[in-house]
């Protein structure tokens, strides 16, 4: 705890040195922003996930952050009442967020005027993911306020993991990609429990399906480690 406490530090101090976010903060600037002011845009996280992305980064110097998360664009959207909309990097935000970090480094994607079609607005730019992990309807209001308290959608981590692993692509800047992936291996998989013990064989079943032709509707399929696998198969 005390090396974050002293990482946390160096990050808020001198790493991102950038201007604070504000609500007139210009469409492709980057600024930085205190991570309990980010309202996620998603029901949920893969906690697994996340708590592998905080071992990787409790390994790295405050300089090994500072260089990854300059590469790691943690996009926002503005509101009409000046709220701060996180629309991609829930994972990595809440890494970040249970190590003790405060503030993050954040790019400003589109500042929205209209309070009567911004959700529109965040949906029809793929800004949004109104749905639970078994692709049943969430309101707004639904979403957990702040970034800890995403709870675990277990099935997206394993959906994060394929993608990491080649399994499917995310063409493009359209966000919210692997939550398509989730329901679906949900269901395939009957919404057996996903845990530290099963991981390893939940992962093993989810590439296969991930490869057959049952998966062929889902954005990003088939995944560039699908094709290797048949070429060897073939071979």
């Amino acid at each position: 705890m005390r090396v974050w406490m002293l990482l946390a530090c160096a990050l808020s101090q001198s790493a991102w040195a950038l201007a604070p976010c504000e609500r007139t903060s210009a469409v492709g600037s980057w600024c930085e922003l205190s991570i309990a002011q980010l309202h996620p845009t998603q029901g949920g996280v893969g906690q697994l996930q996340v708590d592998a992305t905080a071992r990787e980064l409790a390994d790295k110097s405050p300089e090994q952050l500072d260089k990854l998360m300059k590469k790691k664009e943690i996009p926002v959207v503005i509101a009409p009442d000046g709220g701060y909309w996180l629309v991609d990097r829930h994972h990595l935000t809440k890494a970040l967020w249970q190590q003790g970090v405060k503030q993050a480094r954040v790019k400003v994607i589109a500042r929205l005027k209209d309070k009567s079609s911004f959700w529109s607005q965040m949906q029809n730019n793929h800004w949004a993911w109104l749905k639970d992990e078994k692709g049943q309807p969430l309101t707004p209001q639904q979403l957990p306020e702040h970034i800890g308290d995403l709870p675990d959608y277990p099935y997206r981590t394993l959906a994060g993991q394929l993608q990491d692993a080649g399994y499917f692509s995310k063409k493009g800047r359209v966000y919210f990609v692997e939550f398509a992936w989730a329901s679906w291996l949900g269901q395939q998989m009957d919404w057996l429990p996903v845990n530290d013990a099963n991981l390893a064989d939940r992962i093993s079943q989810a590439k296969r399906l991930a490869c057959s032709s049952k998966a062929r509707e889902l954005p990003g399929y088939p995944g560039k480690q699908c094709r290797v696998n048949q070429s060897k198969s073939a071979g």
